[in-house]
């Protein structure tokens, strides 16, 4: 069995073709049985899409991590939608991904020359309670660097948002593993930290941790993030747009757009670049 795919980098610096979280999307997968595209996906390491049809502005497809099928989500929707449109022939149309009978579809907007963008699911917020000393140890620094209210956030995926004073503490924060997933099972929120700090009015610092295995990660670029900041920003009042930049600490710079109107409605966009296409040939 021989199945294209193209490599795709998301949220990526429009100048740097391998910024960004790295997708894979298979453009012809209507056979791949699901077991297969988890092998696959564990095979490439790396977040994998499969379109199984295109029926006009509709998809359906399947997104595989290499910790199993989940949910469909910001990076690999995008990468997605990116694919169909070239797919189709590039009308820069919006499109409606399906990604499963237990999920609910996507909708993803087109903007500016190879960006997209999508709508975040509604957010539930609440406060912490946890004393500043706990919150700062959380993420290694003192606790004059928390700079306003840490909240737990869940738009899709809950986690932990929790804004510091300047560039510098966001470029200082490490997290223990232990402490990390010790903290989620109190808070009952998954393993999952977002740390942030305005650069300017318009510009927003940010890194990314999350727990996979019981151990601690450092992502990228994640959309998920990026919603449950914007609707933290809603739940203190704030409407516009920000530019985030994230993922240099790990070798991978990305851009993020967030938008954030009225009635906490939030979207997240960013660029992508293809930066290969190939073969699996499936013996």
């Amino acid at each position: 069995m021989d199945l294209t795919y193209r490599l795709v980098n998301v949220f990526a610096e429009s100048h740097d073709p391998f910024s960004g979280n790295a997708i894979a999307v298979f453009d012809n997968a209507a056979d791949v049985r699901e077991e297969d595209m988890v092998s696959i996906a564990l095979q490439l390491t790396m977040e994998t899409v499969f379109i199984l049809s295109v029926d006009g502005q509709r998809a359906e497809i399947r997104h595989v991590s290499s910790h199993g099928q989940g949910r469909l989500a910001g990076s690999p929707a995008i990468g997605a939608a990116h694919v169909i449109d070239g797919m189709l022939g590039n009308p820069r149309s919006e499109l409606y991904l399906s990604g499963g009978p237990d999920t609910e579809p996507i909708t993803v907007q087109p903007y500016g020359k190879d960006n997209w963008q999508i709508g975040a699911r509604a957010g539930l917020a609440r406060k912490l309670k946890s004393s500043p000393q706990i919150l700062a140890s959380l993420v290694g620094l003192p606790m004059t660097a928390i700079s306003d209210e840490v909240m737990v956030i869940d738009s899709g995926r809950s986690g932990v948002v929790l804004p510091v004073n300047t560039v510098e503490d966001v470029a200082k924060t490490h997290l223990d593993a232990r402490m990390l997933h010790s903290y989620a099972m109190l808070l009952n929120t998954e393993p999952q930290v977002y740390v942030w700090a305005r650069k300017d009015a318009e510009t927003i610092q940010s890194r990314m941790f999350f727990g996979p295995g019981g151990g601690v990660l450092e992502v990228a670029a994640t959309g998920s993030g990026a919603a449950n900041l914007g609707h933290w920003l809603s739940a203190h009042g704030e409407t516009g747009k920000w530019r985030i930049y994230q993922g240099a600490a790990v070798g991978r710079p990305s851009v993020l757009d967030l938008v954030v109107m009225a009635d906490d409605v939030v979207y997240v966009g960013g660029h992508v670049n293809q930066i290969a296409t190939g073969v699996m040939t499936i013996y």
